[in-house]
């Protein structure tokens, strides 16, 4: 049976292709799902109205969120306080909902799933976060993380040589006197 696709659909073929499939698989899941129809006159001009009015949408979506790709572009870095041991270590990890939160401190309202971190963050120190407000907009910030308590700083550049061997020795100093820099400000 030929079908027209009205989604993507991975392994049978990309919006708009007609595609030959097995009858079951098109009348028992693609068609009452409304991924594909039959390839009519009528159908194939409903779906022209139907992507004309998604490309509309998309296109919202995008200024949208380049709206909010400048706004974040206003605040440089983002500081999350959390609790560590005397190492510098964190009980728990950063989570997408935590930088959502603290974006919300400054005005911007971004959703936890919107924001992807890399790595698991669960050591205080800078971090480079991603996120993704649209599959063509997709702003960084730089995330500070910081004790609540004063810590031994000796620690923090000895646990942080061990894990990043292939990082500068330089890039290391610099970031536990980014760190000292901040929690003696506290």
């Amino acid at each position: 049976m030929q079908i027209l696709l009205w989604h993507n659909i991975e392994n049978l073929g990309k919006r708009g292709d007609i595609v030959e499939v097995k009858d079951g698989y098109a009348r028992n899941y693609l068609i009452p799902r409304r991924m594909a129809s039959l390839p009519t006159t009528g159908q194939y001009r409903e779906f022209e109205v139907e992507k004309r009015r998604q490309d509309q949408i998309e296109v919202q979506l995008i200024e949208g969120a380049k709206q909010v790709e400048e706004k974040l572009a206003e605040v440089t870095s983002l500081s999350i306080e959390v609790n560590t041991n005397d190492e510098g270590i964190l009980y728990g990890s950063v989570t997408p909902t935590m930088i959502s939160e603290a974006l919300l401190g400054e005005n911007m309202k971004v959703e936890a799933r919107a924001i992807q971190i890399d790595e698991p963050i669960k050591k205080i120190g800078t971090y480079e976060v991603s996120i993704n407000l649209h599959r063509d907009v997709q702003p960084k910030i730089k995330l500070w993380v910081l004790s609540t308590k004063a810590i031994k700083l000796e620690d923090v550049a000895d646990a942080e040589e061990a894990s990043s061997g292939d990082e500068a020795p330089d890039a290391d100093e610099a970031a536990v006197n980014e760190v000292e820099e901040a929690t003696s400000e506290e």
